[in-house]
């Protein structure tokens, strides 16, 4: 996983932000004086630590279980735009060629429109009046042999899948962490540099690295959080080549 630049940029500032304000703090208070309190606050600080170290690991856990899906999805879903076309072969035309042609159309679409717009964070419309057509074709198509009978069956059950992995496909594109997880995730930042503040060290230089690998570190995990909550964007995105490829190989397809 690399970081962009606006990411890296985020990373930079909240450092920044955490060690400034604590080298302000270290010259308002006695480093002396901190330090007497250094036993009680480390006792707070592990505590909240570990319910932090919970919420924050629980958080990615999450996301990448979530991106880990959609991309098994996408692969569903590309499966069953090859299978379908390939068993709808079984039916005559017109109705083979025309499927098949709102099937080539479905794909073109998805990667010069779906995905872009995915990329952008941006959700495609939910109902698609193409595969709708598509879908009214296959149930209204009057078989005349046994083998047609079959591709029907099988058309009709790739049709559902297709269906079903394009809804999972819509809703996997939504963020999975809530602004509430977000809003606990942030305050339990804020508490975990209040409670670094709160140390009283004799080299302070030392102390404000600690600072800022501690906040280095929450914010290089905030970016991967968002970074996977969002799977079709970022340094992380799927990328469209399934589909790319599945165009290609549709044609040759008999």
């Amino acid at each position: 996983m690399e970081f962009s630049a606006i990411e890296l940029l985020v990373i930079v500032i909240a450092v920044s932000l955490a060690v400034g304000l604590h080298a302000v703090l270290q010259r308002q208070f006695n480093s002396e004086a901190m330090s007497r309190h250094n036993d009680v606050a480390g006792y707070l600080f592990s505590a909240v630590g570990v319910l932090y170290a919970v919420l924050l690991g629980f958080t990615v856990v999450v996301v990448w279980e979530k991106y880990d899906q959609t991309v098994d999805n996408v692969t569903q879903e590309v499966a069953a735009v090859s299978d379908l076309y390939r068993t709808v072969g079984g039916f005559s035309d017109p109705e083979r060629d025309q499927i098949r042609s709102d099937l080539r159309t479905y794909v073109d679409d998805v990667i010069n429109i779906e995905w872009p717009q995915m990329h952008e964070r941006v959700n495609p419309p939910a109902d698609v009046e193409l595969l709708e057509n598509m879908a009214q074709r296959i149930d209204s198509y009057q078989p005349k042999t046994a083998s047609e009978i079959d591709a029907q069956q099988m058309a009709m059950t790739q049709r559902s899948r297709l269906f079903d992995a394009r809804r999972h496909r819509l809703i996997e594109s939504a963020p999975a962490v809530p602004l509430v997880l977000w809003f606990a995730l942030f305050v339990g930042a804020l508490a975990m540099l209040a409670f670094a503040f709160l140390f009283g060290v004799e080299n302070r230089n030392a102390q404000l690295v600690m600072t800022a690998i501690l906040a280095g570190l929450i914010a290089v995990l905030f970016v991967v959080v968002d970074e996977f909550d969002h799977p079709f964007s970022g340094t992380v995105a799927i990328s469209d080549d399934a589909w790319v490829t599945v165009r290609q190989h549709l044609p040759e397809i008999p």
